[in-house]
């Protein structure tokens, strides 16, 4: 397969850099990737100011560097940068995971895989819970310990085998999104289909002095037993199917 890969964290995320090892069993990879961190992005794409594109060397692996969102690389991916569209698209893997659909529609690595649907192309969005103080040490000095890295590297190992024959092989091809999330603690490899929670953040931004931040209040999740968010709790692969073509398709009468 001819995949295209991006992501919401940038090219120096070590779980980027490990979706590239693996992937390559998979297919011929074209990186599209941004230049710099755009979570919480969504779809959003570059209106206005030019966008650089630049090639960079990503321990071997040859990639573009993008300054603009996840949206903005899948669409220069497709119709400036590759000489053919691609098989699928392919983004993350997003540190942290993605439940819940007021988290859904925030995420960057997501909105790369809708920006892929209206391209008339499948979108596989693939997410890894981490722990608060990763969370913490990633925020704050942009780095894991070895042994996170290497815990990343053994459940995304596991895991993407059966995501992929699963969701990718054993699927028709067509213009829909899989948002998956990873466990942190894997008990199984196996692929539950799940919904999307009813989860919603509330206040996105606290004051510092005379600057607003964004660092979210507390909410509630979504604990249904079918949801994404409760499946990745049990240590199981939640695999949330998005199909863009429904979205307001319900006559309300």
């Amino acid at each position: 397969m001819n995949i295209l890969l991006t992501n919401d964290d940038s090219h120096d995320s070590p779980l980027f850099l490990i979706a590239i090892e693996l992937l390559q069993a998979y297919g011929d990879l074209t990186i599209v990737v941004p230049a710099e961190e755009q979570s919480w992005q969504g779809k959003s794409m570059t209106r206005y100011g030019p966008l650089y594109v630049d090639k960079i060397d990503l321990h071997g692996t040859p990639a573009f560097s993008v300054t603009g969102t996840p949206a903005d690389c899948v669409n220069l991916g497709l119709y400036n940068l590759m000489p053919h569209k691609p098989d699928i698209v392919v983004s993350g893997v997003n540190l942290g995971f993605n439940t819940g659909l007021g988290f859904l529609l925030a995420s960057g690595t997501v909105g790369a895989c809708f920006e892929a649907n209206i391209a008339g192309l499948p979108g596989l969005a693939l997410s890894q819970e981490i722990s608060f103080e990763d969370h913490r040490e990633w925020d704050q000095h942009r780095r894991f310990s070895d042994a996170a890295v290497d815990e990343m590297r053994d459940i995304l190992t596991q895991a993407l085998p059966p995501i992929w024959e699963e969701l990718v092989v054993q699927q028709d091809p067509h213009q829909t999104t899989w948002s998956v999330n990873l466990p942190r603690h894997l008990k199984q490899s196996k692929v539950v289909h799940t919904r999307l929670g009813h989860t919603y953040y509330k206040q996105a931004f606290q004051q510092k002095g005379d600057q607003y931040h964004h660092q979210l209040s507390r909410f509630d999740m979504d604990q249904a037993e079918d949801t994404d968010f409760m499946v990745v709790r049990e240590g199981l692969i939640s695999a949330a199917h998005i199909d863009l073509s429904v979205l307001g398709q319900k006559l309300q009468r």
